[in-house]
């Protein structure tokens, strides 16, 4: 059973976004989607108050605040004294979880009194308690513990609950808060994106014995609320310190929650637009580098040079559309399978170039909004709509591009 270690201001009881009005009335409560060109919705409890944006004033959101925080907590990273400061900054900003998720982080590395009392520690003959399952335990204990009794940690946009090391766990949730904020800034306005309001779900395994994969090979991947609602990755061997493509899995759940939103099917490897649910989170993947807990997006990294020279050697992007998603991504082990993630990847980074002449990117963003949040789906015929010409006129200059991001 999995034991939250943090509290949460969610549900009806939050009500840190607030906006203020032209007239000067005040709205407080959850804002559902700040970009939205029709109508700014607050959610407050079972309340819905809507807004025409033209009356708004000014909006103070919870996302500006995330932002803030983690990006202080990046430059003040080599200052032991302003660990603590960032909790009670985060604290007097109500990020009540992130200020929680530091505090952690602060025992766990330097056994600060302040911090234990601050997450409601006792202290038991000279050594630092925690609680987990009705019961009290040492650090060292509760590692053990966490083992075979899953602990949840709680952030602001994903909760996370693990089996294995608690640092390097709360490094991870650092480190999806973080990817959050990057997808909301880059795509939060062009593809007008709901808030995750509600946390994104995320299970991470201690290894891959316990994963629950899809196909031969073990990757991470989202099972949609039909089927548990949550973002499943993995420690390997190779990487123990940051779980197996974390920034992709996390942005993968965060497109659901901020774009999809829940779908019913019968068969819990269906999927709307298989190729966009794989390229658009590989972005997050190729933005992100750093240490774990601090990693920073920067440009946007290609696929390795034998993936590339495959695509421009005989891929076809008719063939990409319509891949199915467990059976084109997730079934085989093989190369195959490897192109078509590249391809996938690669062709999503190529839409999106501000370079490209024509341009594609407004189009694109158009084309994603349709076949996601419109449940449009995978059509060929959607496509070429919404990018003014066929998938096929694609094939010549997406292969130019490759082979100059490549140099082929």
């Amino acid at each position: 059973m999995a034991v939250a270690l943090a509290g949460a201001a969610t549900g009806q009881h939050d009500r840190r976004d607030r906006v203020i009005l032209k007239n000067g009335k005040e709205l407080s409560g959850r804002v559902v989607a700040p970009h939205d060109p029709q109508e700014i919705v607050v959610l407050r409890g079972g309340l819905r108050q809507r807004a025409d944006p033209s009356d708004v004033s000014e909006m103070h959101l919870v996302g500006d605040k995330i932002k803030q925080f983690l990006e202080q907590r990046c430059r003040m990273r080599t200052q032991p004294r302003a660990q603590w400061m960032l909790v009670e900054w985060a604290q007097s900003q109500e990020l009540t979880n992130l200020a929680r998720l530091q505090a952690m982080q602060i025992v766990l590395t330097n056994e600060d009194e302040r911090a234990h009392e601050f997450l409601g520690h006792r202290k038991r003959r000279g050594e630092w308690q925690w609680p987990h399952d009705g019961a009290w335990y040492s650090t060292k204990v509760l590692q053990r513990q966490i083992v075979n009794s899953p602990i949840k940690l709680i952030g602001e946009r994903f909760r996370l609950t693990c089996n294995s090391s608690l640092l390097h766990n709360i490094q991870a949730l650092f480190d999806l808060e973080r990817t959050a904020v990057w997808w909301y800034d880059n795509y939060g306005e062009p593809l007008n994106l709901a808030e995750a309001v509600k946390p994104v779900e995320v299970v991470v395994m201690r290894d891959t014995r316990q994963f629950q994969r899809w196909g031969f090979r073990p990757v991470p991947y989202y099972n949609i609320s039909a089927y548990g609602g949550e973002v499943r990755t993995f420690y390997t061997g190779a990487n123990l310190e940051r779980p197996k493509l974390l920034f992709y899995a996390g942005t993968q759940g965060l497109l659901y929650r901020s774009l999809v939103g829940d779908f019913i099917t019968q068969d819990n490897r269906e999927r709307i637009c298989p190729w966009l649910e794989i390229g658009l989170p590989m972005l997050a993947e190729q933005a992100f580098t750093g240490d774990p807990g601090y990693a920073e997006p920067g440009p946007l990294r290609p696929e390795d040079r034998t993936a590339l020279e495959a695509l421009e050697r005989d891929y076809r992007l008719t063939h990409l559309l319509h891949l199915p998603m467990y059976g084109g991504f997730y079934l085989m082990d093989d190369a195959p399978t490897n192109v078509n993630w590249s391809a996938a990847t690669m062709f999503v980074q190529y839409l999106l170039d501000s370079s490209n002449q024509p341009a594609t990117r407004a189009a694109f963003f158009s084309y994603v909004h349709s076949a996601l949040a419109e449940r449009k789906g995978d059509s060929s015929s959607l496509f070429d709509r919404a990018m003014g010409q066929r998938i096929e006129d694609f094939e010549q200059p997406f292969r130019v591009w490759l082979r100059k991001v490549a140099n082929l």
